[in-house]
C-alpha cells in the first residue's frame, strides 16, 4: 500500500531530524527534501507546532504498533508482565537518532508530552507506590534498564554488538516480576 501524502511528509521529516536535528526542520527544508511545495506542507500542517505534534504522534503510533506486535495484542488485553516484556523487547532495539531527538523534545510542550503519556500509561509500569511495593519497584527498575539499553549507543563510545544487546535484553527479561 502506498503511503498517503501526509505519511510521506512525516517520513521525510523524521529522516531529516535523524540527519540534521530538530532545529533544521523548517517548512523550506522539508519542502526541498520531500518534493512538496511549502504551501502543500502548510495545507497538511498549518504550523510548525502542528508538524512537530504530528511527528510525535507518528512515532508514538509506530512504537505502539511495535509494542502490540511484541505483546501479541493491545495493552488492555495483556497483564503487566506481558506489557513490560513487550517494552523490554521493543527497547532492546537501539534508538534511531530521530527517535531519540523527538523523545527528548517531548517535554518541551504539553501537547507533545501528552502524546507519549498515553502510550506510556498503557504499557509502562508507573512509578507510583515504588517506595512501598517491591514488585512495582522491581518492574520500574526493569523499565529503567530497558530505557538505558535503548539509548546506550547514543551516549557511550562503544556501541553494543547485536550479541551483547541480545544478552542484555535476555538478562533484563529474566528480571520481570510476576504478579
Amino acid at each position: 500500500m502506498r503511503p498517503n501524502k501526509k505519511e510521506q511528509i512525516l517520513r521525510t521529516a523524521v529522516q531529516m531530524i535523524g540527519a540534521h536535528g530538530l532545529e533544521a526542520l523548517t517548512f523550506e527544508s522539508l519542502a526541498e527534501a520531500s518534493g512538496f511545495s511549502k504551501s502543500g506542507l502548510i495545507y497538511h500542517f498549518p504550523s510548525r507546532h502542528e508538524l512537530l505534534l504530528s511527528i510525535h504522534r507518528h512515532l508514538a503510533q509506530e512504537w505502539e504498533e511495535d509494542l502490540i506486535s511484541f505483546a501479541g495484542g493491545p495493552a488492555a488485553e495483556m497483564n503487566q508482565a506481558t506489557r513490560l516484556r513487550a517494552s523490554v523487547l521493543s527497547m532492546s532495539q537501539t534508538a534511531t537518532r530521530a527517535d531519540l531527538l523527538v523523545a527528548l523534545d517531548a517535554p518541551s510542550h504539553p501537547d507533545f508530552r501528552a502524546v507519549w503519556a498515553t502510550v506510556n500509561q498503557r504499557w509502562m509500569p508507573s512509578p507510583m507506590q515504588i517506595n512501598d511495593d517491591p514488585t512495582r519497584r522491581a518492574a520500574y527498575l526493569v523499565q529503567l534498564m530497558a530505557d538505558g539499553l535503548w539509548v546506550h549507543d547514543h551516549i557511550h563510545e562503544d556501541p553494543l554488538t547485536p550479541e551483547q544487546r541480545g544478552a542484555l535484553a535476555e538478562a533484563i527479561l529474566a528480571m520481570i516480576p510476576e504478579g
